[in-house]
Order: structure tokens, then sequence, then C-alpha cells
């Protein structure tokens, strides 16, 4: 993940560049006197690592979309289903989730184990195409 570190002042006067870039999924980090004070990343990314905290911690979500997140986040990392299953139940394309685990250094397991993960990764595409 490319990590960018600006000031407030640039934030100010560019901020639709920076939003911009963000949203390509680079990540900005707005500091003031040498510290780190606020964080920009894509929505979904900071959804996920939500998840993978609360997967981590066996923290109590707090809404019921962080509970989702999360329970697919460990049927994953568990290998109990794969990236386009992980996707759907996200209602996400397989490549945006794709794209975040990259980001976040989320391992990324590709390729069917199966005929059925095969079957499911192609069901998964068809309904999301």
């Amino acid at each position: 993940m490319t990590r960018t570190i600006i000031s407030s002042s640039d934030l100010s006067h560019r901020t639709r560049e920076i939003l911009d870039r963000v949203q390509e999924g680079e990540l900005a980090v707005v500091a003031r006197g040498g510290k780190e004070r606020i964080v920009l990343l894509v929505a979904l990314d900071y959804r996920l690592l939500h998840a993978l905290a609360l997967c981590a911690t066996g923290g109590d979500a707090t809404s019921p979309g962080d509970l989702v997140e999360a329970q697919v986040l460990r049927d994953y990392l568990a290998e109990r289903i794969n990236l386009g299953k992980a996707a759907e139940l996200l209602r996400l394309s397989r490549f945006e989730l794709e794209g975040s685990f990259q980001r976040l250094g989320i391992p990324l397991r590709r390729g069917a184990r199966s005929i059925e993960d095969a079957q499911a990764e192609i069901a998964a595409a068809r309904r999301h195409a």
C-alpha cells in the first residue's frame, strides 16, 4: 500500500487530488508537528481492518455489518470459504476484495482447491457480472 504523509495545509489545498488518490488505494496520513494525526483510506479497507481486529481479539461487533464482515474473514482465513465466496457474502466483486486484501497484506489464495470451489467461483462471478 502506498503511504503518503501530508500536512494539514496540503489536505486543505489539495483535497480533491488527495481524496482521488485515496480512492485509488493510497493511504494518506495527515501529520502535524511531526506526529501522525489522521489516516485517510478507502472505506472498504477500513471495514476489513476493523473486521480483522474483531477476528484477532474475539471482540464484539458494534453493528450487524461488523459481524458479517468478521465472520466472512474468519471463514476465509480458516479456509472454509474461498475468495469468490467471501466477495459474494460481502456483496463485492472478487476484484474489489482482492485489491483490498493486497493493500492490507491479507493472504490471497488463488485458484480453486476443488471442483466445488471452481463452481462456486464461476457462480459468484456470474452473479456479479
